[in-house]
């Protein structure tokens, strides 16, 4: 096996030390050894720098940084300014890797430069501990930034896991700071900008951990940052028909949208107009109501 291409793996750190040593096991299980992973606390309160430390001394491979809390993008960044690999696998401390994942990777590299490698993935439901298929498909044609701009979460969205990214497009790039969600959209976005060589493994090579109280579920949180994603996609797209055609379609799912809710809400104040009319029935002939 060719050991001679590094991957730099990046774990952000916050308040979930519950999950530390299963995500870091999964790295040390790895059928391929050239790897170092930098452990990025962003700020924990609970015992995650403990963890941490202990792992850095067991293994050479694992670097710890701390520094005051940012959000993901900034410790992700803070990740990247420490990487000495050629590619780039980012790993959230509560997901974990298969062990054949970056074997099974690196064997489909033909460039070190502009060069994605993509694994399918796995979700794990934390409250039942069961594995459970993914979200959706992922397939080769999808790996474009056409697709990723106008089918993203209505087809398809790609875990960020799920790749390893070469380095230069990692320290191109990196990740926008003011986003606090759809982050991982925009950096799919402009990882794509210049049409990478893209490689598929169709395997399950990752889980991603489900968590119903996670940010994700919080819906006004994540529609209040995608309008400052969209207020941003000029940054990086640079076809402005494409642009078009993409804010055409969000607003006709927007438009749709409106209209199911105002039929919703039309619907309960029916009920709630039938309601108050069998109440008045019901004292009128003396009956009680629940």
């Amino acid at each position: 096996m060719n050991n001679s291409i590094k991957i730099s793996v990046i774990v952000p750190c916050y308040n979930q030390a519950v999950f530390l040593d299963d995500c870091i096991n999964s790295l040390i299980n790895q059928t391929y050894s050239n790897w170092e992973c930098i452990l990025v606390n962003d700020g924990s309160t609970d015992n995650t720098e403990d963890i941490a430390l202990s792992w850095q001394k067991k293994d050479n491979r694992i670097k710890y940084i701390k520094k005051i809390n940012g959000g993901l993008s900034s410790a992700r960044n803070a990740g990247i300014q420490n990487i000495t690999g050629d590619f780039v696998q980012f790993l959230d401390c509560d997901d974990y890797l298969y062990n054949e994942k970056f074997e099974k990777s690196v064997k489909e590299i033909n460039n070190q430069t502009n060069a994605i490698v993509i694994t399918d993935f796995q979700r794990f439901d934390s409250a039942t501990q069961t594995v459970l298929p993914p979200h959706c498909i992922l397939k080769t044609e999808y790996f474009s930034q056409k697709e990723i701009l106008l089918k993203w979460d209505n087809t398809f969205s790609i875990p960020i896991h799920c790749a390893i990214f070469s380095r230069d497009i990692v320290e191109k790039y990196k990740f926008n700071e003011e986003l606090k969600a759809k982050e991982d959209w925009f950096f799919w976005l402009q990882a794509y900008e210049n049409t990478p060589e893209t490689h598929f493994v169709p395997e399950y090579l990752l889980a991603y951990r489900m968590n119903s109280a996670g940010m994700t579920h919080n819906l006004f949180f994540m529609q209040e940052n995608r309008i400052k994603a969209l207020d941003k996609l000029e940054q990086v797209i640079e076809d402005k028909d494409l642009l078009r055609e993409f804010f055409k379609q969000d607003l006709l799912a927007t438009m749709k949208e409106n209209l199911q809710l105002m039929e919703r809400i039309k619907l309960l104040g029916y009920k709630r107009t039938m309601k108050y009319k069998i109440n008045k029935v019901l004292k009128v002939i003396g009956i009680k109501k629940d």
